[in-house]
């Protein structure tokens, strides 16, 4: 899996990828994941309470490892953080802060959602003051609504399938992840175009009191991504999962790390199912080559294919075929011009699915899949 955060959703990118940038401002922050995939996030304050500061956090390749995130280099990419107050507190109760609608440009499946340093206190004396301790509820989602489950991190609090809580909350001497403030990974399960949480604040109160209360909230995001699997010389390619497949299934790779960069696997190690044979084995006849390739579109999608006939080690603009199909379709169909004579022996195929038009074998996609096969040329 892999991300981070405003431009335009491009599929036809060069190799070096996109940039992970983030904005933010009282009502709205807005990101581009380096897939390419825009990212919305509107903000409605409950009650009085108000925005007080609102910065963005930019991508930073060479950010530290954190314990508490999967992918542990998640702070790599960009994000945003806010500093919320006046809200009413509730002298040793929850108090409602604020939702957060976050949107996406395409759909995404199984958003991991990287929370870290949220929670609060107010007052400058250690016998009067208040400390928050949050929650962060799941509210709803589109299409249908998703649920939490935890990835990694959140010492000190419980994750369940709509919310995360503290275990206890108690008078601490100092704070840090997982006293009064959380930091952790979920996992949010399905496909969406959007999800909402709602922010709580759990008061703990130290003599007369503090002075405004205060609620740090402090958010990132990764997303699934496929990824290529042809020897290096082809070039990476690399999608982020959505609603739309090559084959019946698709199964994300790189879990373990973020990149804002498009990266492959090892040759021939990832578990495609387009196209089936060992290799497969495939013949010009009369110029052309037609392939019927099993898809999964739960969205309008481009499909293109690129078959490396000159067995140079790269996909030229020449070797390429494409299709389009409508939401549903369960069949998209390509057709090559072959060259004359077509040459035998091993060669390599790739196949890219996106919403977006893919003109290039290499770089990002916001949305599908990229396959990789070995072949045989017949001539």
């Amino acid at each position: 899996m892999a991300v981070a955060l405003g431009g335009v959703a491009v599929a036809d990118t060069s190799p070096t990828g996109t940039s992970s940038t983030f904005t933010n401002s009282a009502k709205t922050a807005s990101g581009l994941t380096p897939s390419g995939v825009e990212v919305t996030v509107s903000k409605t304050m409950i009650g009085q309470t108000r925005v007080a500061s609102a910065e963005a956090t930019a991508a930073n390749a060479a950010a530290p490892d954190d314990e508490y995130l999967v992918p542990a280099n998640a702070k790599a990419t960009a994000g945003f953080v806010d500093l919320y107050e006046g809200f009413t507190v509730n002298p040793g109760g929850w108090s409602d802060v604020a939702t957060l609608t976050f949107t996406f440009s395409r759909p995404v499946r199984d958003p991991h959602l990287h929370v870290f340093g949220t929670g609060g206190s107010s007052g400058t004396s250690a016998r009067n003051r208040d400390d928050y301790w949050p929650a962060v509820d799941l509210v709803s989602g589109a299409p249908a609504e998703p649920t939490f489950s935890k990835a990694a991190g959140f010492p000190g609090f419980r994750v369940t399938s709509a919310s995360i809580t503290p275990e206890r909350v108690y008078t601490v001497s100092s704070t840090t992840c997982g006293v009064v403030y959380t930091c952790g990974t979920v996992k949010l399960n399905g496909t969406l175009t959007s999800f909402t949480i709602k922010l709580r604040a759990r008061d703990v109160r130290y003599g007369d009191g503090g002075t405004t209360p205060q609620l740090w909230a402090a958010f990132k995001l990764s997303l699934a991504e496929d990824a290529s699997d042809a020897p290096t010389s082809y070039g990476a390619a690399t999608h982020a999962i959505g609603d739309s497949f090559l084959g019946r299934t698709v199964t994300a790779d790189h879990p373990g790390t973020v990149s804002l960069t498009p990266r492959g696997m090892t040759a021939d190690t990832d578990a495609d199912d387009a196209v089936t044979g060992s290799p497969a084995r495939i013949g010009g006849h009369g110029g052309s080559y037609t392939l019927a390739i099993p898809v999964t579109s739960g969205s309008l999608s481009n499909v293109t294919g690129w078959i490396d006939f000159d067995r140079d080690g790269r996909f030229d603009p020449n070797e390429r075929a494409t299709a389009q199909v409508a939401a549903g379709a369960t069949t998209a169909t390509l057709r090559w011009v072959t060259p004359r004579p077509i040459g035998s022996g091993p060669t390599w195929m790739r196949l890219r699915m996106s919403a977006a038009s893919t003109g290039s074998a290499t770089g990002w996609a916001d949305s599908g899949e990229v396959e990789d096969h070995r072949i045989s040329l017949d001539h």
